[in-house]
């Protein structure tokens, strides 16, 4: 857009310096007849080689200093653009990998939590096992206990029983002085059982 525009001024004034000396040669030639003349200006010759010197030099300007400022001004132009959406990516890859990592975090925090539940119920559902193994093994024992004791009363009734057989049998053969006979002996053992069982 600049550079049709300084190229529009630079042939607009070619042709505005043409026009003059085409337009008025009469005053090109009354400038120097006139050379001794002072005045504010001067329209002879030396104004249109002046003219045509500032043209030149526009044109040189346009081509060696103009052209070569507005491409590295539209190269930086380019870099700093670049550098932009460079910073802008880079920018967004940062947001993104900062919510991948933040939804990772959530993720490990969700399943440490799910993994402490899981350990939670783990040593409750141990707990309950081991109290029904201690119940049901404490249970085997005391019945074990029982019957135990039971067996001991028993033996312990049944040899008690044939002690107090025995002593009684010694009692009474000291009673009566004589010695018994097995059939006495016999009934006199049925006699004492059948006593001690009804005093039971």
């Amino acid at each position: 857009m600049m550079k049709d525009r300084t190229t529009l001024i630079v042939i607009a004034a070619t042709f505005l310096g043409l026009a003059l000396l085409v337009a008025f040669p009469s005053l090109a030639s009354e400038g120097a007849k006139g050379e001794g003349e002072g005045g504010i200006i001067n329209l002879n010759m030396t104004l249109v080689v002046q003219m045509v010197n500032f043209l030149i030099l526009i044109v040189l300007l346009h081509r060696f200093l103009y052209k070569p400022l507005t491409q590295f001004l539209a190269t930086r132009a380019d870099g700093i653009k670049r550098s932009l959406e460079e910073a802008k990516a880079a920018r967004e890859a940062a947001a993104k990998a900062q919510q991948e990592y933040e939804a990772r975090i959530a993720a490990t925090r969700r399943e440490a939590a799910a993994l402490r539940e899981s350990a939670v119920r783990e040593v409750e559902e141990e707990r309950q096992r081991l109290l029904k193994v201690s119940r049901d093994e404490a249970a085997r024992l005391l019945t074990e206990a029982k019957a135990q004791i039971e067996q001991e009363v028993k033996r312990a009734k049944a040899e008690l029983r044939a002690e107090v057989v025995g002593l009684s049998l010694g009692v009474a053969e000291r009673l009566i002085g004589r010695s018994l006979t097995t059939e006495d002996d016999r009934r006199l053992a049925e006699q004492v059982v059948q006593e001690i069982g009804a005093g039971r």
